[in-house]
């Protein structure tokens, strides 16, 4: 076992008390933001409900980080919250260091000061400094939090701007990820998460109960991809998202160099990359998605049960992960819950070379075709009585 550092993480402690009827805590790291951290500001201010009325002010607050910063983007928002005393804006300054200088910590240290100041049944949200909110964010995330959500991913839209091929793999990502969710629903449809829905939960909308928060240990200071950590964190105690296509946000794919690892931004100079050199990128193929989420729904069933006697899709998974069979037993036997055990599993398919088949436009193809061939099976399929499609070919 490799002993990893411990990080001793400052403390982040607001001195201005939250208002007693706060439902919604939103946080926003912000390094350098003085010229582009106002139309955020302006964006969280100025929520309505769906039909135009300004929402209540006192119903959500808004936590900035300045950390490390060069610029004057906390004098910034400071003078931005002094015009708008109504609006609950709370600015910090910090400058971490070392190991602890990147944005997995400086969100940490907000979520974790939000998840104390909120109450019981209170919900930690963040986003980014430079991303803008849609007019109804705040109201469409407390209705999908009102409907029983625990954890609300948000749609995440990338305008129009002057680099266009980065825009253009950046859509063809989002159509085979859209295309890809549908075939979850139709192989493994979720009350919690119904159709119409989306499939993104990343860190320029993001929002979690303070209950479940506090349970899957808070957000990772990690370095980079620290959303990902952190849904992952949550799908480990098994909070399912709900992605709510009212819950939409507007952001940048503007090239940074202030976030490390595997940003939004740099994923897309890898893809443009990669296009250039006459590559594409590679993802799983319709019947490895079709394989995948079969295999969810006999886990799911195997994990009830504690065994994978009489499931034969989990005897194609063992066999395909080159895994004994009384190994997979185990694993179904011993997790602590059904989360952690399929995160787990598709962990290792997605470490799985072989898995990875098609390029983006050839999956694309077949995705759309399968999804448009099976529409109305699956119509038919669920009304009561139906079988689903959990044996698609």
């Amino acid at each position: 076992m490799v002993n990893r550092p411990v990080l001793i993480l400052p403390v982040l402690s607001l001195a201005d008390a939250i208002h007693p009827a706060c439902r919604l805590s939103v946080t926003v790291p912000a390094k350098d933001e003085a010229d582009y951290i106002l139309p955020t500001l302006e964006a969280l201010r100025r929520q309505t409900d769906f039909m135009g009325n300004p929402l209540d002010p006192d119903t959500y607050e808004v936590i900035l980080l300045a950390n490390n910063c060069s610029d004057a983007t906390a004098e910034v928002a400071r003078a931005y919250g002094t015009r708008y005393p109504d609006f609950h804006l709370h600015v910090a300054e910090i400058t971490l260091t070392g190991d602890l200088a990147c944005v997995g910590v400086a969100r940490k240290l907000m979520m974790d000061e939000a998840a104390r100041r909120l109450p019981p049944g209170g919900i930690v949200a963040m986003t980014d400094a430079d991303t803008q909110l849609d007019p109804h964010w705040v109201y469409a995330t407390l209705r999908a939090f009102d409907r029983g959500a625990h954890a609300v991913g948000g749609r995440i839209v990338v305008p129009r701007s002057g680099r266009t091929g980065y825009r253009k793999i950046h859509l063809q990502d989002v159509t085979y990820r859209s295309l890809q969710a549908l075939v979850e629903h139709m192989i493994d449809p979720s009350d919690e998460d119904p159709w119409p829905r989306h499939f993104q939960h990343y860190g320029p909308s993001l929002a979690v109960r303070v209950e479940d928060y506090r349970a899957c240990g808070g957000m990772p200071p990690v370095k980079c991809i620290e959303d990902a950590a952190f849904a992952w964190a949550l799908e480990r105690i098994d909070v399912q998202f709900v992605h709510d296509p009212a819950v939409k946000v507007y952001t940048s794919d503007r090239r940074s160099e202030r976030v490390e690892g595997v940003a939004f931004s740099h994923a897309l100079d890898e893809w443009t990359r990669m296009q250039s050199a006459g590559r594409q990128p590679v993802v799983f193929g319709l019947q490895h998605c079709i394989n995948l989420y079969k295999w969810k729904v006999a886990l799911r069933r195997a994990f009830q049960e504690r065994r994978i006697a009489g499931l034969p899709a989990l005897v194609d998974l063992a066999a395909y992960l080159d895994m004994p069979s009384g190994e997979l037993q185990r694993r179904v036997a011993e997790a602590p819950t059904f989360g952690a055990l399929y995160l787990e599993i598709r962990q290792m398919l997605e470490r799985t070379h072989a898995f990875s088949d098609s390029p983006f436009p050839e999956a694309i193809r077949d995705l759309r075709r399968f999804t448009r061939a099976t529409w109305s099976a699956l119509s038919s399929s669920t009304r009561p009585g139906g079988t689903g499609l959990h044996d698609c070919p």
